[in-house]
């Protein structure tokens, strides 16, 4: 019998055929498992065959039917066959004419190479004259460094004639993806080594030696399964088929798959990454993966947390469409405020009673009139949250002696036993009413676990680690003992959207030396990916620890490409809706289903009018609920709500400024202009994180004034 290999970009047009022809491609690639290599060139209905203008003497073609084809490689070794495509006769005919099959020589990666196209995009690099007295691109390169990662030597004169960075976009989109990240990589200042374990997932040192003719051994590299997967037999084939969108299963990058199964870290791991980077996809694997080495799967050894509820009923479905009930049964999936609830109800013995915000708030605006303090109510509140609770602080005298770095009021010590008192008294009426808040149920828990001998979990897998607080991670500290595979940590400070400035070094969790960056945004297209980091401008932003994170082009980008974000200005709300309906419906006509379009807004205000809107005009609406939405139409909510999720197109509305940012969420800058210089950057990450939900294309509207936001993408004269 055959074993098959499946390309990834075979995956994406099979799931574009009609019923009746996946159920043909189906029944005539299980052959591949049924029958010999000679009885599958002898077979009369599968035609495996050679193709007369193929430039590579390995292409073969099987029919489907008269007008559809597929492109397979016969490695000549194990029997082993490769499924690249499925297209018509015509599109195979130019597949065929232009592509080649090769084992990179300096990665070891399979390799598919579009020759007409890198030669056109060679010459066309050389063709362009140099900017006056603009450096080349590389020229703190070495020849021989573009070689050792797989860069053929041919191209080497073109890219020496590079001076920026769009100038080589165009090459990028027709090399193999091992070879385009090495350029991006060399555009940068990491080592060869550190490019090179980067796009290969090999841990070592230098480049290997590889064996260019065994093409099976380069399948089964890291570097080749983002692309290729070897199908074991025809019960994995047909799990394949059945749900082929769902590739992150399947095919993962080699930097992703070097993160997720790494037998061993010797404490906490930490993963950054920007949006779309697939962090939540690597934290997932690395559950199966830790999953797949228990001793002993007696209870939930496991859990997996994140900071909401809907995004951890998302992670839940997602670990029960990679592993089935057999992982859930190992890995408890729980959000953190649900997991404090539910760790102080079992010690205490009852229902702890929550404090809502707009209790919390009562309290403090009493406070500070019955006590006539110069302090605003939200700044007494958010010294307690990010400077006594955040540090744990027990006494006055040891908030007389703490840090509070970032915050933007100086205390002197009168001062700060003025604020002492004030929080003693807000914590006393707390507890007068039997109610505490989130981060005070966190603080409970930890003080509770910290009691017990035995650990609640064996490993604890996080995600959006930035939107946590020091309260919370103390929680998840204490719930695991410390030692290998202890916490592994994704997440991403760019879309920081809480006030959560946490520091894992400064609650107990040392990842010194266990920390990666991904740097592949594989949903957002460049051209929308690019309008979001020019919102974001340089603002600084850290790595969930005490260094930064920068976003550049060597440490974030995106392959796919697309159409530019619509900006849509309006002298009126009525107008603008108009025109997102408009939009909407343009969108349909052009195939994309309702379910697969999201309209994001800043707040629920406008919700009522939106719906009313696109029901007039025959669509149907789903306003998202808290839990994973299941009801049919275009989806409506808030940037907060969008977290997590992802649409063929989004549109963003009420980007006025007025609305974003929302001026409830600011604070006034005389009270605390550190303070509201963290919350308008909260408010910018918003604006990001609803814009990077897009895969394909974006569209933002709003009426009167633009979002001061929106200055570094507005044409001048719109500003």
């Amino acid at each position: 019998m055959a074993t098959l290999a499946l390309a990834k970009n075979f995956l994406d047009e099979f799931a574009k055929l009609d019923h009746q022809l996946q159920k043909r491609v189906r029944t005539s690639i299980d052959l591949f498992y049924q029958l010999s290599v000679a009885e599958l060139y002898a077979h009369k209905g599968l035609h495996l065959e050679p193709h007369t203008g193929a430039a590579d003497p390995q292409a073969r073609t099987i029919r489907f039917d008269l007008n559809h084809r597929g492109i397979v490689m016969d490695t000549g070794k194990n029997d082993t066959f490769i499924l690249m495509s499925v297209g018509t006769h015509d599109t195979t005919d130019r597949w065929m004419a232009k592509n080649t099959f090769k084992v990179n020589a300096g990665t070891g990666a399979f390799e598919v190479i579009d020759v007409e196209a890198v030669e056109a995009a060679g010459a066309n690099i050389l063709a362009q004259r140099p900017e006056p007295a603009a450096d080349p691109l590389f020229a703190h390169r070495k020849d021989k460094d573009f070689t050792q990662l797989g860069i053929d030597a041919d191209l080497v004169i073109a890219l020496r004639a590079l001076t920026n960075q769009d100038q080589l976009a165009g090459l990028l989109g027709v090399l193999p993806l091992g070879q385009a990240e090495a350029l991006i990589g060399l555009t940068g200042d990491d080592s060869i080594e550190s490019i090179y374990a980067h796009i290969t997932g090999l841990e070592t040192k230098a480049p290997v030696e590889v064996d260019t003719s065994n093409v099976v051994a380069a399948l089964e590299t890291p570097a080749s399964q983002a692309s290729f997967r070897l199908v074991a037999g025809q019960e994995e084939l047909r799990a394949i088929l059945t749900e082929p969108l769902a590739q992150w299963r399947i095919y993962l990058h080699p930097s992703q798959s070097r993160m997720a199964n790494r037998p061993r870290y010797n404490g906490p791991a930490r993963v950054t990454g920007g949006a779309g980077t697939g962090k939540t996809v690597v934290a997932i694997h690395r559950a199966a993966r830790l999953a797949a080495n228990l001793d002993d799967r007696s209870g939930k050894p496991i859990l997996f947390t994140t900071f909401t509820r809907n995004l951890a009923d998302a992670i839940e479905q997602d670990l029960r469409q990679l592993g089935g009930s057999d992982l859930l049964d190992v890995v408890e999936v729980r959000n953190v405020d649900r997991l404090s609830y539910r760790i102080v109800q079992e010690a205490e013995g009852g229902t702890p009673r929550l404090a809502n915000n707009s209790e919390v708030q009562g309290m403090w605006e009493r406070i500070v009139d019955e006590r006539g303090l110069d302090y605003s109510p939200s700044f007494l509140n958010n010294e307690w949250e990010q400077v006594i609770l955040a540090q744990d602080l027990r006494s006055q005298a040891a908030y007389f002696s703490a840090s509070r770095a970032g915050r933007g009021v100086a205390l002197d010590r009168r001062k700060r036993a003025v604020v002492w008192k004030a929080v003693e008294a807000f914590t006393k009426r707390l507890a007068e009413k039997g109610s505490r808040t989130y981060l005070q149920l966190a603080e409970a828990a930890a003080g509770h676990l910290a009691r017990r001998s035995v650990k609640l979990y064996r490993h604890v897998v996080v995600d959006e680690a930035q939107d946590l607080h020091e309260s919370q991670w103390r929680l998840l500290r204490a719930m695991v003992d410390e030692g290998p595979n202890d916490l592994f940590i994704v997440g991403d400070s760019h879309q920081r959207i809480y006030d959560r400035r946490s520091s894992l070094s400064k609650v107990g969790i040392n990842i010194r030396g266990r920390s990666t960056k991904l740097k592949i945004n594989y949903r957002t297209t460049h051209e929308t990916l690019g309008w979001s980091l020019a919102v974001l401008g340089e603002a600084d932003f850290d790595d969930l620890d005490t260094g930064s994170d920068q976003h550049d082009f060597a440490g974030y980008h995106s392959y796919r490409h697309g159409v530019l974000p619509t900006l849509s200005g309006h002298p009126s709300k009525k107008a603008q809706i108009d025109a997102l309906v408009a939009q909407v419906q343009d969108w349909v006509r052009q195939g994309v289903d309702e379910e697969a379009i999201g309209i994001a807004a800043r707040a629920r205000s406008s919700f009522d009018v939106v719906e009313r809107a696109l029901s007039d005009a025959g669509r149907q609406v789903c306003v998202l609920p808290t839990e994973l939405p299941r009801a049919a139409g275009v989806r409506i909510g808030t940037m907060h709500r969008m977290k997590g999720l992802e649409f063929e197109r989004v549109a963003i509305i009420d980007a006025d400024d007025r609305t974003l940012p929302a001026a409830a969420a600011l604070t006034d800058a005389s009270d605390d202009p550190s303070q509201r210089a963290v919350d308008l950057q909260r408010e910018l990450c918003l604006l990001y994180v609803a814009a990077t939900r897009a895969r394909d294309e974006l569209w933002v509207g709003w009426s009167g004034k633009p979002s001061r936001f929106l200055g570094p993408v507005l044409p001048e004269e719109s500003t």
